[in-house]
């Protein structure tokens, strides 16, 4: 028998390797295979027209999921802004309530009663600072001011009952709005991670899908086709070539992310 070339020869250790993996793997290779493809349903009879649909259709599922989380994160985040001003205005309120009774009590009795009451000093920005030190305001309150003249004998002690009920109502609503923004902002986070989750199993079958395909093409001797789908460095990190079409006119630049209780975009 005449000797082959090694040029011959070493391709076929690599058509040996090929080869024989298939044929020893052939069984899970197409039970998994199945699954993942068809969902475990192998059109009978199959065509190869039926491969490339469900092949491809592998990785449209894992975009169409990617992409419903997407928009629930972008729901999310909106809830979370709508929450969070309404935070922020609850701030703002109790501050005023905070800052007015100061006042009151300075003008009354003196720095020495506000600082008695927890008055003195900067008044908190922070939700929970703020509750904090409007809490404490009330539970000093509580004691009375005896141990402090009021600047004006004549007129009597003045009564905070008023100032007091409104500055707990308006803690109250504080608290309120604070833990329904905490609880919507772990809601916003949960979506992300699952969007997290869904773009690392599209990037997990991008590439091979795309180069099957591309493969498939070049088989058939259609290399326009194979170089248009080609798994590129950019499309295997997410990014689109200048073919790529990137359609509808609500895509946004950056991503929305949660930070804390803050979103903020990456660029």
């Amino acid at each position: 028998m005449a000797k082959i070339t090694k040029m011959v020869a070493n391709r076929r250790g690599v058509t040996n390797t090929v080869v024989s993996s298939a044929s020893v793997n052939k069984a899970e290779l197409g039970a998994r295979l199945e699954r993942i493809i068809f969902k475990d349903q192998v059109p009978d009879p199959l065509t190869m027209a039926d491969l490339v649909v469900a092949l491809t259709g592998v990785l449209q599922e894992d975009y169409d999921t990617m992409e419903a989380f997407d928009r629930e994160v972008a729901s999310e985040v909106s809830q979370d802004g709508v929450l969070r001003d309404r935070r922020d205005a609850q701030i703002e309120e109790v501050r005023q309530h905070v800052l007015a009774f100061r006042s009151a009590v300075d003008a009354d009795y003196g720095m020495r009663a506000a600082a008695h009451l927890g008055l003195d000093g900067v008044t908190a920005y922070n939700a929970n600072e703020l509750i904090t030190q409007g809490r404490n305001v009330l539970r000093q309150l509580e004691g009375g001011l005896l141990d402090f003249e009021p600047r004006f004998a004549a007129l009597g002690r003045p009564d905070y009952q008023k100032r007091a009920e409104g500055l707990s109502a308006s803690l109250s609503k504080l608290e309120e709005t604070s833990g329904a923004l905490v609880k919507e902002t772990r809601e916003t986070q949960d979506a992300q991670n699952m969007r997290n989750k869904a773009e690392e199993v599209w990037a997990t079958h991008y590439a091979p899908v795309a180069a099957i395909l591309e493969n498939l093409y070049r088989l058939a001797e259609m290399p326009a086709h194979a170089d248009r789908v080609r798994p590129t460095s950019r499309r295997r990190a997410g990014l689109p070539e200048e073919e790529d079409v990137v359609e509808g006119d609500e895509v946004v630049e950056g991503d929305e992310v949660v930070e804390g209780d803050e979103v903020v975009v990456e660029e």
